[in-house]
């Protein structure tokens, strides 16, 4: 198991949930925190040369972890089950370009926002789902593939739980779209977090996993059982990666270190006490 935290990648887009502002020095602020790789949020790959986001990892001792679209959507308003044909487009154009990305990088594609809402629209759903048939197929070809991220209700009203996102990978169908789950959506959409995360192991889908507390700080500085997570994670021997996607507060410092530091303790305390787990 690898530990990531997000980074806005350097093509201008300021997330809240990524550490923003210069690239390099994001870079060595997340290496210096103990992390092993970032996952980069990604705008306007135009702007981007991948194989110069390889080096500044390579330096900085990081590796890529994964991409993550949440703010095509967030940022822009583009989204795969848009009404209108000409976003729809634009989607698909700018999610085959992080794809491209993503398959030099050899990460997957997190896709939560990026799928849209259905606000009340019939056909919302099956145009989301035609669009991640035709998305998969573009990955594979490109050595990566997608992760489908269910998101509470309360920011999305398409695939909000667990067993709504398998549901969803088993109607696509493709080995190019897995599923991805995030504490603080599990919280909000499942009954019991650690049991969807043994559900989703057990379906064979799950690829990446993103955790924060549930105040959506670093974890450690809210309620949320990570302990039983990560011993859910440990016992299944997922060797995915595990990133951070929290709020940069008080600073992305201070919060970098505080998620890398509790995560850790925490391994090692399941690790140490294999009885403790699930």
């Amino acid at each position: 198991m690898r530990l990531a935290y997000t980074v806005a990648a350097p093509d201008g887009g300021s997330p809240l949930l990524a550490w923003t502002g210069r690239f390099q020095v994001a870079l060595d602020g997340v290496r210096s925190a103990g992390f092993d790789g970032v996952e980069l949020y990604v705008v306007e790959p135009t702007k981007l040369d991948a194989e110069d986001l390889l080096r500044q990892l390579r330096n900085a001792g990081l590796r890529p972890a994964a991409v993550c679209t949440g703010e095509v959507y967030g940022r822009d308003g583009l989204c795969l089950s848009a009404a209108q044909r000409s976003v729809r487009e634009s989607a698909m154009d700018r999610a085959r370009r992080i794809t491209d990305l993503a398959g030099v990088l050899q990460v997957p594609v997190n896709v939560g926002r990026l799928r849209g809402p259905a606000a009340g629209d019939p056909g919302a759903a099956d145009r989301a789902l035609d669009a991640l048939r035709e998305l998969a197929d573009y990955a594979a070809v490109r050595g990566t593939y997608l992760v489908l991220e269910p998101v509470n209700r309360h920011e999305l009203d398409l695939v909000n739980t667990t067993a709504e996102g398998i549901a969803w990978v088993r109607r696509v169908g493709h080995p190019g779209l897995r599923l991805m789950l995030d504490v603080y959506h599990v919280q909000l959409g499942d009954v019991s977090i650690p049991a969807a995360f043994a559900r989703a192991w057990a379906e064979g889908v799950l690829a990446h996993v993103h955790v924060c507390d549930g105040n959506r700080l670093a974890p450690g500085w809210g309620h949320l059982p990570l302990r039983d997570v990560l011993a859910v994670l440990l016992a299944v021997w997922y060797d995915g990666w595990v990133t951070v996607e929290c709020l940069q507060h008080p600073s992305p410092e201070q919060a970098a270190r505080q998620a890398a530091g509790h995560l850790r303790r925490l391994l090692e305390e399941c690790r140490e006490s294999p009885a403790a787990r699930p």
